[in-house]
């Protein structure tokens, strides 16, 4: 009888019989999409528990390459992060901003960041066999926050300080920033936006104080760091701080006679807090990081989800 099927049963020419199936690696993968953290031997259990098939590790770690699984490192992601509610804080902000551009306003983004005299890269060169190591002392000294203020043409305020940010000092750098810009543009035209830090929980009071209230606050929709221009800026300063503090480590380790350490240190700090700031974030990082935000504005009036690590 001619069934119209030439391809006939394929048999084994040889070798041993696959242990591990389509059908395990099928549910390794489910279990990898609830667990990404299992290891090796918590799969090879599990293959064997589920199937009561006795497979090695590098078996599983054979079929997992096939379909194009690998190790890496582990993002932590929150549960609401795309939910109804955030989607729709996202979409609320985005048309609120566009509403101050459309009313000729100012948009000014508002972040910061920290350092120490230790931060560094986290990868080196080395002989193979050896590690790379980095001479440094046992302790890493204060930390110095830079907060910073842009638009889309620049820099437009910046204060560099020791010790911790708390709310009260963020609110203070705001008056700061606001007394600063209104000697070139009033305040109605000015719009500051914030995003959803825990020492910015009381600053609208600020915006309400009877000097401050023609300017306006803008809050980020939560969970979409890729809104605010800001962030990709203070990662090509980060870059820079790490370049240069590793460029002056032998002085920063060598302390001059009648100098402290603390005031050596400090001087060094200080060094890439203001100046460093002041040469790497031009009106062309500024403006490039205002361009590239734009299309991740459009994601978020799409209520599209916002994937980890984006």
């Amino acid at each position: 009888m001619d069934t119209g099927d030439w391809s006939g049963n394929q048999k084994q020419r040889g070798g041993s019989p696959k242990k591990i199936l389509d059908a395990h690696v099928d549910y390794l993968l489910d279990e990898l999409a609830k667990t990404p953290e299992l290891t090796l031997v918590q799969m090879v259990e599990l293959v064997e528990q589920k199937f009561d098939v006795t497979v090695n590790r590098e078996t599983v770690r054979r079929a997992l390459d096939a379909r194009s699984f690998t190790v890496k490192k582990l993002h932590r992601d929150v549960v609401n992060r795309n939910n109804p509610i955030n989607k729709q804080k996202r979409s609320d902000y985005v048309i609120k901003f566009y509403a101050a551009l459309a009313n000729n306003k100012r948009v000014f983004y508002l972040d910061k960041t920290n350092f120490n005299l230790w931060c560094l890269r986290g990868r080196g060169w080395g002989v193979r066999g050896r590690r790379a190591v980095q001479n440094g002392v046992a302790s890493k000294g204060k930390n110095i926050h830079v907060i910073a203020m842009i638009s889309s043409t620049g820099l437009a305020y910046q204060e560099s300080q020791f010790g911790s940010f708390t709310a009260e000092l963020a609110n203070e750098f705001i008056r700061h920033f606001l007394r600063h810009i209104r000697t070139t543009t009033s305040l109605d035209e000015i719009v500051v936006v914030l995003d959803n830090a825990p020492c910015h929980t009381s600053t609208k009071d600020v915006f309400e104080e009877e000097e401050f209230q023609d300017a306006e606050m803008l809050k980020l929709g939560p969970y979409f760091t890729t809104l605010n221009p800001i962030e990709n800026v203070f990662s090509a300063y980060k870059s820079a701080v790490k370049r240069f503090l590793t460029r002056q480590r032998p002085a920063i380790l060598r302390v001059p006679e009648n100098t402290t350490i603390i005031e050596h240190r400090t001087r060094y700090l200080e060094l890439a807090a203001d100046p460093l700031f002041a040469k790497v974030v031009t009106p062309d990082l500024c403006n490039r990081a205002f361009c590239q935000s734009l299309h991740h504005y459009q994601r978020a009036l799409r209520f599209e989800d916002r994937e980890v690590g984006m």
